[in-house]
């Protein structure tokens, strides 16, 4: 049971993608960001992510790092949103929290485990398939929780029942209150 809650915790807490100290990352040696697409840059089922979240991508773009994202989403209907992200690699249907979706990107952005960070909304997909494959792992707040697919909306509890779990025993740093 500890090996699954430390699977499931994440290194770092954030209130959005735009609070995340990514000069930070890449100071400590990270140069891949893999980002779930669905309540972390865009509600759930977006056609399109915002342009305040494409100026991001393109900004940590130029601070060097590789980008890439990972969903498990078919990605049919959304042809839209595939030709804003053209730019950067995606592996749509990835079966997260498996490992072989982190891998193939990973390989994608030719990068390692080990200088990958993993940003994500959900403890039971994104960081729990990111600790599997090694990655650096950290949790946004959901875009719009009420636009949630059911399986995640029937997740959410727990999901907050186990944050407020590692909150009380060695806390990931949480800096959804730095602001």
């Amino acid at each position: 049971m500890k090996r699954l809650f430390s699977a499931l915790r994440p290194d770092e807490i954030y209130s959005s993608v735009h609070e995340i100290d990514y000069e930070r990352l890449r100071g400590a040696g990270y140069r891949a960001l893999i980002f779930d697409i669905d309540n972390t840059l865009g509600e759930w089922g977006c056609p399109l992510i915002s342009e305040d979240v494409h100026a991001l991508l393109r900004r940590l773009v130029a601070l060097g790092f590789a980008v890439g994202f990972l969903s498990n989403d078919s990605g049919e209907d959304r042809s839209l949103l595939k030709a804003q992200l053209a730019a950067w690699p995606v592996v749509w249907r990835a079966g997260k929290p498996k490992t072989h979706g982190y891998a193939r990107l990973i390989a994608l952005l030719r990068s390692s485990p080990a200088q990958t960070v993993m940003i994500g909304d959900q403890l039971f997909t994104d960081i729990w398939g990111a600790k599997r494959t090694g990655l650096y792992a950290i949790l946004v707040a959901p875009v719009s929780p009420a636009s949630d697919s059911l399986w995640a909306k029937l997740r959410r509890p727990l999901e907050r029942w186990l944050l407020w779990l590692f909150s009380r025993e060695n806390p990931p740093h949480d800096h959804t209150d730095d602001r």
